[in-house]
């Protein structure tokens, strides 16, 4: 049920749920609809590869400085999930800020943590009694119709307008980075005598690095084309349009390349009224 007024305080003080329907058009629900089954094997069960809990464990440091250096009173995650608990890469912090999440999904409706159903352009749309303390987009910004008007709804419910952003980028450099760490993680596991190592290591440059040539060039068509490169987003953000964007909507403190990944972590600003 959609409600005129938005009281953030007593949502963080009950950790209860308010929904607040969805009004999203049909392309909308079809691109993001795709990536339910996901979702629902990922957020409800928690079943994240190694190297996403790495990356998220990075992300909370990140919000953490940030928070800090804002004085952030609160949270409030802008695509948090269909999982019923608190996200990784802020389940530590949740216990020192108050914390909420949002999501168009009205899946696992009774969480352990505040949860806002709807989504950004809705919210923004309430009178809200207080604004949060400080926005989190967590691999989010990309399944937003047009992310640069959702970067401009920030200031309607954050104060000052503070964004925290994780966004996976499409750079060929970084793809292949982040895969190439992901596989000899996973040898290094699998493997540990060096003898062992080294025939794995053989076998997937042999058998696995002419794949990724051509598949990364086909990635750099599509891209270089504006053509998607799967079903699942609106976005397939380079690192220099990321920035670019991010630039025009408001002042970005920090942007910084994730090791070893294709992940940016950028911390901006957004005022009211951005162009």
């Amino acid at each position: 049920m959609l409600n005129d007024t938005f009281n953030k305080s007593e949502l963080l003080r009950t950790g209860g749920t308010v929904i607040l329907g969805n009004t999203a058009g049909d392309e909308w629900r079809r691109v993001n609809e795709a990536s339910l089954s996901e979702y629902r094997d990922h957020h409800q069960s928690e079943n994240y590869p190694p190297a996403s809990l790495a990356v998220m464990a990075m992300f909370e440091g990140f919000i953490a400085k940030w928070a800090k250096k804002w004085g952030a009173d609160s949270l409030i995650d802008l695509g948090c999930g269909i999982g019923s608990k608190v996200p990784p890469y802020v389940r530590s912090l949740s216990d020192v800020i108050p914390y909420a999440g949002l999501d168009p999904f009205e899946e696992n409706m009774d969480r352990e943590y505040a949860f806002i159903a709807g989504r950004l352009e809705d919210l923004a749309e309430m009178n809200m009694t207080s604004k949060f303390g400080l926005a989190i987009f967590a691999t989010s910004l990309d399944h937003f119709e047009n992310a640069h008007d959702a970067l401009k709804l920030t200031p309607s419910v954050v104060e000052g307008g503070r964004a925290i952003i994780w966004c996976g980028v499409h750079d060929s450099a970084h793809v292949a980075a982040n895969y190439a760490m992901t596989r000899i993680s996973e040898i290094c596991r699998q493997h540990q005598s060096i003898m062992s190592r080294t025939l794995a290591f053989i076998t997937y440059a042999l058998a696995t690095w002419p794949r990724i040539v051509l598949t990364l060039a086909k990635r750099e068509r599509n891209l270089k084309a504006g053509r998607p490169l799967d079903k699942l987003h609106f976005h397939y953000f380079t690192e220099a349009k990321l920035l670019a964007l991010l630039s025009e909507v408001g002042t970005v403190h920090e942007f910084a390349r994730c090791p070893g990944t294709n992940s940016i972590f950028a911390a901006v600003t957004i005022p009211p009224n951005a162009d």
